[in-house]
């Protein structure tokens, strides 16, 4: 495909360079007319002057009935083929006076005919030798004088920034002159002096004529530089012209051969006919170019539609390109459910090849007991095509050739071809995945297991423990270490309440910290306290991780046993508040609190030395918390720690 890219590339490179080269070849050449009739004019002129300058008539008049090239006439030709050569040479400025000069001449020349003066143009140089009769004397015709002004005017256009208007109006410009000198040429040609002049002060010296001509060429081809790509604009107008002319000068000569008194209609017929010949011939001209735009826009078009297919052939080959390089089956469905693109990972997956997959319908690759399901659901997908995976909550599986079903993730969408819409579905099998969260799930069970089993031992060596102790508390002689044992077996019991909620519940890592610390009371007030106690809880559930809920209940151990051994000492009954809130979204309080005795604060409990007041100390720092004693009524000891603790 690249080869044939690259083919197509250097195709194209040569056609554009044929074409620039014919373009800089035809510009060339008209550069090359326009430079050598600019010279042929200058050389004209000054041979023509140095015949007035020497008394050379046979330079002047090159039959003995014709009329003179007049000086004027051979200076301006001069001028204005040098102006041509500086044209060529971009010397623009030169040019530019030169047309200045030449159309100066002319327009005075006509103005001396028009209101009857002498301006002395005739002789601001030398005297003319050569007087025609009924001529003024070197003074050129008004023919001349204005075919003169025209083509001052046509270079000066030309001597100014280019563009195509004043290229067009210099091409048509030169037409007249070309006209004007091809009637006057045949007029000569033919003998027909009204082709070239109705008298001997309105004729056209026959050099003259041809000089005019050569002026016409050296404008044509310079205002014909402009449109490098087709026919200039004004040639059909040219041809017209020209056209025309030649045809009104033969039809002056068919007319002078002819006896004045004939009523032969040949000469109006000759004319019509160069009429309708010059006008077929602008026509053919302008059809021409208008073709050449045409053809243009046509290869434009062709081209565009060459690099549109390939842009296409290379996406499509792009397309496949990803299509098979995807890890996953991919399959492109119509609107009916008919497979009509897959790529080689669907063969290997579903185990058809793919001539049988391609126009079947897709329901082929689904098990037999959905089909009729997933029929329903594709057709209520079609309603509205959206990107999304399938198979949410649920499992899909697919059917192999072979008739063996596999689970399967699906994911599809939607896009617009050749007027239709097809879905795009990728297909992922994922036995070897389905059986690595098997075996992790069952690896999962068997370490939940192992966990529940080591909470519970846990919790039966510390109700060991905890009896052992009791045992050894029954048998202790004094009243103080007694005490002690006891304490001991009740911090121990707090542990292992822990342990067997753990045990007890779904969770083993986390476990809700208010009802661990209702269950702590309970079985603290329920061992036998020295008052009755009125219990008010106000709790509400925290979750916490293991970490926190080990010294959290160990000091609301020692916060309950503390208040229920000091805090109602002499009276009969009491009331013990205990709460567990959330102060923010991340800290929860630990409130225990009595109406007894009261005495404590934050200076007596900071001091005090005993093991309880050293346990709590001691795990309020390490779960990273605040401890407050309340004024007022009794005693009130609150705890302040991060619910999400992590230890460094």
């Amino acid at each position: 495909m690249m080869i044939v890219e690259a083919a197509n590339d250097i195709g194209r490179d040569e056609a554009h360079m044929r074409r620039g080269i014919g373009t800089k070849g035809a510009a060339r050449t008209r550069r090359r007319l326009a430079l050598l009739t600019g010279w042929i004019l200058a050389a004209l002129g000054l041979v023509v002057s140095y015949g007035w300058i020497a008394h050379v008539p046979e330079v002047l008049q090159l039959r003995p009935d014709w009329p003179t090239m007049k000086f004027n006439t051979a200076l301006c030709f001069a001028s204005i083929g040098l102006g041509v050569v500086a044209l060529v040479h971009d010397a623009k400025r030169l040019s530019l006076a030169a047309a200045m000069l030449v159309c100066g001449v002319g327009v005075a020349t006509n103005v001396e005919y028009a209101l009857g003066i002498d301006l002395l143009l005739d002789r601001v140089i030398l005297e003319p030798f050569y007087v025609e009769s009924g001529v003024p004397p070197g003074r050129m015709s008004p023919i001349t004088a204005g075919l003169f002004t025209l083509a001052g005017g046509a270079l000066a256009l030309l001597s100014m920034r280019a563009s195509p208007a004043r290229a067009t109006v210099a091409g048509v410009i030169a037409s007249v002159i070309a006209g004007v000198a091809l009637a006057a040429l045949i007029g000569y040609a033919t003998r027909t002096p009204t082709a070239y002049g109705w008298g001997a002060i309105t004729s056209v010296a026959a050099h003259t004529a041809a000089a005019f001509l050569l002026v016409a060429v050296a404008l044509g081809a310079h205002a014909a530089g402009s449109d490098e790509k087709y026919l200039p604009a004004w040639l059909p107008w040219a041809a017209f012209i020209a056209g025309f002319a030649c045809s009104l000068a033969l039809s002056l000569a068919l007319r002078a051969e002819l006896e004045p008194q004939s009523r032969s209609l040949i000469p109006e017929t000759a004319m019509a006919i160069g009429a309708v010949l010059s006008v077929l011939m602008a026509v053919s001209l302008q059809s021409r170019r208008r073709l050449a735009e045409q053809r243009d826009l046509i290869r434009a078009a062709l081209a565009r539609r060459e690099e549109a297919l390939a842009a296409s052939a290379r996406a499509e080959e792009l397309t496949r390109g990803v299509l098979e390089a995807a890890p996953d089956a991919m399959i492109v469905a119509d609107g009916h459910g008919r497979i009509t693109l897959l790529n080689t990972m669907a063969e290997r997956v579903f185990g058809y090849p793919r001539s049988e997959l391609i126009g079947s319908s897709i329901e082929q690759l689904v098990p037999e007991s959905v089909r009729a399901q997933h029929a329903r659901l594709r057709e209520l997908y079609q309603s509205a095509p959206t990107a999304r995976a399938m198979g949410a909550g649920g499992e899909l599986w697919g059917r192999r050739k072979d008739g063996a079903e596999f689970p399967i993730d699906i994911s599809f969408n939607s896009l617009q071809a050749s007027g239709r819409t097809l879905v795009v579905t990728t297909i992922r099998d994922i036995t070897s995945r389905k059986a690595a969260e098997q075996r992790l799930r069952d690896s999962l069970e068997e370490k939940e297991l192992l966990l529940k089993e080591v909470h519970h031992r846990v919790k039966n060596n510390l109700q060991v423990v905890a009896s052992m102790l009791a045992i050894q508390a029954e048998q202790a002689r004094a009243a103080d270490a007694r005490e002690m044992l006891m304490n001991c077996r009740q911090r121990v019991m707090s542990l292992a309440l822990v342990h067997e909620k753990l045990y007890g519940g779904s969770d083993l890592r986390h476990i809700d910290l208010g009802a661990l610390v209702r269950d702590i009371a309970a079985m603290l007030v329920g061992a036998g306290a020295p008052t009755m106690l009125d219990t008010k809880f106000d709790v509400e559930s925290v979750i916490v991780d293991i970490e926190t809920a080990l010294p959290a209940s160990l000091i609301v151990n020692e916060l309950i046993t503390n208040a229920m051994k000091h805090a109602f000492i002499g009276r009969s009954r009491g009331e013990l508040r205990i709460s567990v809130r959330k102060h923010a979204p991340d800290h929860v309080d630990v409130e225990v609190a009595d109406n007894g005795a009261g005495g404590v604060t934050m200076e007596t409990f900071e001091r005090r030395a005993t093991l309880g007041a050293t346990i709590v100390r001691r795990l309020v720092r390490q779960l990273g918390g605040v401890l407050t004693v309340g004024a007022g009524e009794g005693s009130s000891i609150s705890i302040a720690f991060p619910i999400d603790r992590r230890e460094s």
